[in-house]
């Protein structure tokens, strides 16, 4: 109801104007019913002309030319660009029998030299005189009205006559046509012109004004730009049709009248950029777009360029680039349709008149067609329609981007799926009515791995065709609600994130694993994405929500993101979240916390495990291995709080104080004289990606003066593979501050040789599982006599880790393996009791 109220209201205002309009038509703009001609009953005209083209001719010479004399109809003039002049005549003889009152006027505002010669004498005797009186707008004794009417009082006595020569050139468009009007007549078109040109002013004035207030309040540039267009034309027309002289000062008129081709430019240049920001089309390049974006770009290059060049010379080229405007236009328009931007109809039809006016005028400039008093202001008339058009076509726009802004805020950007705020909406308003139902999550599995080697818009393909598939399968199962109706298809399903969606129950979500297990084998059968073909696994977590317990929609999300957590490492790839699990995730989040605080309160330990040179049986150094005994739990394995803490982001806050821990317990064995003992601390890959890593690092060394050569940093192996770039620059710079740098647990990870080859590596630490059964696996120990080898070729130390027996002692040091850890010599023990240690060693 209210969006009809609104048509007939627009329709309303839509007549309003055309009767208004026509009111103009047919009352002020045509004054060829009041112009005088020779079909005048009291008034007979003679005409004549002569081309100056090389502007020699003075007065006397042409009033002797024979070419003059010869009676020509003014219509005939060969008006064109360029710097001749042109001389016309026009006799004027009062037949009647009382005196008559005319005006002479010379419908071109723009008109350089416009200098009227007026004799009453007939022209062929000797004693003739001229009343010379200067016109044109370059004449520094105007009045504003004469300006913007140029005009020629002539009074004439009954039965008389009188003889006008005119003088035009102009650098511009010449032509000039000449109408005679009686005083009362001429008044009055004075005055309903001065009434349009009012009307039209002050519109323009009013849609500027709001545009702006737009612009301030909702940042849109399309309504600066908007602005922009308006004084564009009130510039343009105010030159062309005479007004400007009323509404802008007279130096800046002049400025713009010798400028009027750029400023022609201007509209063009506006009204372009003005569609591609309605349609905002600039972000959405397509080839059309690109032509007018290029388009726009000569005409800017083109207006620059004209405002040095003359406007003889401009104006041709200026008309025949404006050729290409209307077809350009008319594709852009075109293809904005088809992509259903009908919303924008007030505009597409604002083009009409704004066409229509914007060829007429300029074909009546320079004398293509007819030049009357309404082909002279179409543009006026065109423009007038067009900012009511637009008016309407901006506020649609408005509503459309609100519109929009709505939609997106509830849908996935990219493949416009229901986002997480429907799902969220819709799950309310099931427990608002007391219903029970489920969530499922569907995610990718190592979808995070996938995405390097595709687009974004591969991507959006891939879950858009993951979310048809999903809904082909749940479109005649009615315990899955419809979350939006959509143009062509319903959705049932939500996207979360790239690679993650869900779908709502309306019952119990185990009752459903069979077709779970159905959309997983379909699934399971890949995609192709343009040449690449994507194998696929996805895993299915979900949880039902019970409305006698004071759960929230959020909640159910939460459990379903468990239960997917869980369906990973599960061969189904299903898992429903049950109750009994809530306690483990409870356990987990209790144990971060704990392991937070543990960080902050210094309860964390180093503990200390030797490490023997198989050469000289003497200790060479020690790896700090990191202990956490919590309060109520005791002793928590390292394989589960270091995982805690990766998972919360502390790890390398955990690592730097690790460092700090070792740097102050080696101080204090370089006080005890332990001068050679060498201290191993373990960095991971997460502790190398961190930017202020390096900085805290060295913060942290320069604060103790022991050699910087009595720290070894072991790098697992496997950390290796991540950021190659960084690495080698961190690796890089700890060595050249004397750090050693050890690869750990060598043999568990991929490419060892590459990266011993390039990375600044002074040991490598053969991992415990190819050590732990040496003599008992003839592999192992061809793998670590060969391992032993090649580092000692490479001018590595080699420390073999998990050592337990005397037998793989005696191996590793037939090897020549140069350091050996393990429990045969001693567990890890705290810092303390290794101090211990060592007195009894020595």
């Amino acid at each position: 109801m209210a969006s009809n109220l609104k048509r007939i209201f627009a329709a309303m205002l839509l007549l309003l104007l055309g009767m208004l309009i026509h009111h103009y038509v047919v009352v002020i703009a045509d004054p060829t019913a009041a112009e005088i001609t020779n079909d005048h009953e009291a008034i007979h005209i003679t005409e004549g002309y002569l081309v100056d083209p090389d502007h020699l001719l003075a007065l006397p010479d042409v009033l002797q030319a024979p070419a003059f004399i010869a009676d020509r109809s003014l219509e005939q003039v060969p008006w064109r660009f360029g710097q001749q002049a042109y001389w016309l005549r026009l006799k004027v003889r009062n037949t009647s029998t009382t005196d008559q009152s005319l005006v002479a006027y010379f419908s071109n505002p723009m008109i350089e030299q416009l200098t009227v010669y007026q004799s009453d004498s007939r022209l062929d005797t000797a004693k003739a005189s001229w009343r010379k009186t200067a016109l044109g707008w370059q004449s520094v004794d105007l009045s504003v009205k004469q300006r913007a009417f140029p005009t020629y009082d002539i009074y004439l006595r009954a039965h008389s006559e009188t003889h006008l020569v005119v003088r035009i050139a102009t650098a511009g468009i010449a032509k000039t046509p000449v109408h005679l009007y009686s005083s009362e007549d001429f008044n009055t078109l004075t005055q309903m012109t001065f009434l349009l040109w009012g009307s039209f002013v002050g519109v323009l004035v009013v849609m500027s004004l709001f545009n702006l207030v737009l612009f301030a309040g909702l940042k849109d540039g399309v309504y600066l730009v908007y602005v922009g267009y308006i004084v564009s034309v009130l510039m343009m027309l105010g030159v062309v049709m005479g007004f400007g002289h009323y509404i802008f000062p007279e130096a800046a008129m002049r400025w713009l009248r010798l400028h009027i081709v750029p400023i022609n430019l201007s509209v063009v240049i506006f009204t372009l950029s003005f569609a591609l920001l309605f349609f905002d089309a600039s972000g959405k390049k397509s080839r059309v777009t690109r032509w007018c974006i290029r388009y726009a770009q000569l005409l800017i290059a083109l207006a620059v360029i004209f405002l040095f060049v003359p406007e003889y010379l401009a104006a041709p080229i200026f008309f025949a680039a404006l050729a290409f405007l209307y077809p350009l236009i008319g594709l852009f328009l075109f293809q904005q349709f088809k992509l259903k931007q009908r919303w924008a109809r007030y505009y597409m039809l604002s083009w009409i008149p704004l066409i229509a006016g914007g060829a007429i005028q300029p074909m009546s400039l320079i004398g293509t067609i007819e030049g009357t008093f309404l082909t002279l202001h179409a543009m006026m008339i065109g423009v007038s329609i067009e900012v009511v058009l637009m008016a309407m076509g901006l506020a649609r726009r408005m509503q459309y981007k609100k519109e929009q802004a709505l939609f997106d805020a509830v849908h996935y950007p990219g493949t416009q799926l229901p986002n997480a705020a429907l799902l969220e909406r819709h799950t309310k308003e099931l427990i608002k009515n007391q219903q029970r139902f489920a969530i499922c999550l569907i995610e990718v599995a190592d979808f995070s791995s996938l995405q390097p080697y595709i687009s974004s818009t591969d991507t959006n393909d891939l879950m858009i065709m993951i979310s048809r598939v999903v809904n082909r399968e749940l479109m005649f199962q009615p315990q899955f609600p419809i979350l939006e109706e959509g143009e062509h298809q319903d959705h049932k399903l939500a996207q979360l994130k790239d690679g993650l969606l869900a779908v709502v129950l309306t019952e119990a979500a185990e009752t459903n694993s069979e077709l779970f297990d159905t959309i997983r084998q379909h699934l399971d059968s890949g995609a192709q994405i343009g040449e690449l073909y994507i194998a696929l696994a996805v895993n299915f977590g979900a949880s039902d929500f019970d409305y006698h317990h004071d759960e929230q929609s959020l909640d159910v999300l939460k459990q379903a993101q468990q239960a997917l957590e869980q369906a990973k490492y599960t061969s189904s790839g299903i898992e429903f979240y049950r109750a009994d699990q809530a306690y483990n995730f409870a356990q987990r989040l209790s144990l971060a916390a704990s392991l937070q605080a543990a960080l902050r309160n210094h309860e964390l330990e180093l503990y200390y495990q030797p490490q023997i040179n198989l050469q000289t049986g003497r200790v060479d150094g020690s790896e700090a291995l990191l202990r956490w005994h919590h309060h109520e739990l005791g002793y928590v394995p390292p394989n589960e709080f270091i995982p805690l803490a990766e998972d919360t982001g502390i790890v390398n806050e955990i690592t730097l104080w690790v460092i700090e821990r070792a740097c102050q317990d080696l101080e204090i064995l370089k006080a005890r004289g332990y001068l050679q003992h060498n201290v191993s601390v373990n960095i991971s890959g997460k502790d190398i990606a961190e930017p202020s890593f390096l900085t805290n690092v060295r913060r942290i060394l320069s604060q103790y003066s022991f050699p910087l050569n009595s720290l070894t940093f072991e790098l697992t192996e496997s950390a290796t593979v991540r950021d190659f770039h960084l690495l080698t620059e961190t690796l890089e710079a700890l060595a050249e501050i004397g750090v050693q740098i050890a690869i750990d647990d060598y043999g568990t990870g991929y490419s060892s040789l590459f990266y011993i080859a390039e990375l600044p590596f002074t040991e490598l630490k053969i991992d415990k599982s190819f050590v732990s059964d040496l003599d008992t696996s003839e592999r192992h120990r061809t793998i670590v006599k060969t391992t032993v080898e090649m580092a000692k070729s490479m001018g590595l130390k080699v420390v073999a880790e998990g050592i337990e027996s005397v037998a793989i002692e005696a191996l590793l040091r037939e090897y020549d393996c140069h350091i050996a850890q393990g429990f045969y010599y001693q567990k890890p023990i705290p810092f303390d009791q290794y101090l211990q240690w060592l007195i009894k060693q020595s």
